[in-house]
């Protein structure tokens, strides 16, 4: 009977190092469990006295069922989350500790459900949902186009004779663009991924800009300052990262056995990486399947960055807000797990049939798709305007060559491994 391998987890190098982990979390998983329990007990207010609704007023008692509203999502919230600490699905991240990023897991489970939720409502009650969350949400959002004046210089500006290039460069997103390119690259580790990954979404903002405003950038915002500057700046830092712990396993250990600053440095950023740095050699031109497979991350990735704007476009949420920041740091935390076990899924010796996906590669996939879905159905009567022909073109000729490129491909393959007649 053939055999079914788990893409998901990586052991730990260090002889022994997971089976004790697993049984120090064991031991003490039921003493957590009363522990957390009677921590419940205390904070539901299960030992004070019941609130008499009907003698209060009516401001009062919404007071008090949002304030119980708002606790209860907490509680159970913190639930989830002890189980998943104590329960959930091991990854080949170990350092701090394994139940980090098991929370993780976890914290990405309740969004994944939360967009759920939203998906179940009416457009008006979603973006009521957010507000409940956080008041200063439920306005709808000025657009913002960045390429309606593309002058590098401007002489008669009293300011500054290069103001447009002055605010885009000290735009609030320009450090965060580094950084979100240094992220990607530390979870794809594979310049020629990054690089298509990188050109693609210059591509999509062409796309789509007649849908959102804020795509409409000047040439040299979206080739220079985005790409030859931004993500060359974030990839190749990212990419040193991964070259400087390459090849290394390491204990999980703190720093008190290092000497010097620069090996007590090094030894406490070990602490929140995995357990190993594996290069990962993607190699899309080795055969059709395999580009496909590799066209599939750099498709899914575009998804998760269009999702960014179009999620907060339908359901107004300014770009500098809290839940913006929170969904990408969601995604980060699950970014690098899920492509690892993704690469593990594709690379298997036994073959992507035989081989199950890891969950938190599954997860990530099932976030992407149930965003699209949010978007799709809050975002109706909101894409209205009709594609331009130009784009049209362009992506039909694109998806025609590449489709016969890869036909072509797959039948001279086939020929060359055909046996020779005798």
């Amino acid at each position: 009977m053939a055999k079914l391998v788990n893409s998901g987890p990586v052991a730990v190098t260090k002889e022994g190092g997971k089976a004790n982990l697993e049984k120090t979390v064991k031991s003490g998983s039921l003493v957590a469990l009363f522990v957390c329990a009677m921590l419940l007990v205390v904070l539901s207010g299960a030992f004070k006295p019941e609130v008499d609704m009907s003698s209060i007023s009516p401001t009062e008692r919404e007071a008090v069922r949002s304030r119980n509203l708002k606790s209860s999502l907490n509680a159970v919230c913190a639930s989830y989350l002890l189980y998943s600490a104590l329960q959930g699905p091991d990854t080949h991240m170990v350092k701090p500790h394994p139940a980090v990023w098991k929370v993780m897991h976890g914290l990405f489970v309740l969004y994944l459900l939360f967009l759920v939720f939203l998906l179940c409502q009416e457009t008006a009650d979603a973006r009521m949902v957010l507000k409940f969350l956080a008041p200063d949400l439920g306005v709808e959002l000025p657009e913002r186009a960045y390429g309606e004046d593309c002058r590098i210089y401007t002489p008669e500006d009293p300011a500054s004779k290069f103001r447009v290039l002055r605010d885009t460069v000290f735009d609030e997103f320009f450090v965060g663009h580094i950084l979100g390119w240094y992220g990607k690259a530390i979870a794809l580790r594979n310049l020629p991924l990054l690089w298509a990954y990188s050109i693609s979404f210059e591509l999509m903002e062409l796309t789509f800009q007649h849908w959102l405003k804020n795509f409409n950038e000047c040439w040299w915002d979206s080739w220079v300052l985005d790409v030859a500057l931004c993500n060359f700046v974030g990839i190749s830092l990212g990419m040193m990262t991964v070259r400087f712990f390459e090849g290394t396993t390491y204990d999980w250990m703190g720093t008190k056995n290092a000497k010097g600053l620069t090996k007590k440095m090094r030894q406490g950023l070990q602490l929140f990486t995995p357990a190993t740095w594996d290069s990962y050699i993607w190699n899309p031109t080795s055969s059709p399947l395999r580009f496909l497979q590799c066209a599939f991350v750099v498709i899914l990735c575009l998804v998760f960055e269009l999702n960014a704007f179009f999620l907060k476009y339908v359901l107004w949420i300014p770009p500098p807000h809290l839940l913006n920041h929170i969904r990408l740091a969601l995604w980060f935390g699950i970014a690098n797990i899920a492509t690892r076990e993704y690469y593990v899924f594709i690379t298997s010796k036994e073959g992507m049939h035989l081989t199950k996906m890891g969950a938190n590669a599954w997860l990530a996939i099932a976030g992407a798709l149930i965003e699209i879905i949010v978007v799709l159905k809050h975002g109706r009567g909101m894409f209205e305007v009709p594609w331009p022909r130009h784009v049209l073109w362009f992506w039909g000729v694109f998806v025609t060559v590449t489709t016969g490129w890869l036909v072509r491909w797959h039948l001279r393959s086939k020929s060359a491994v055909k046996p020779k007649k005798q």
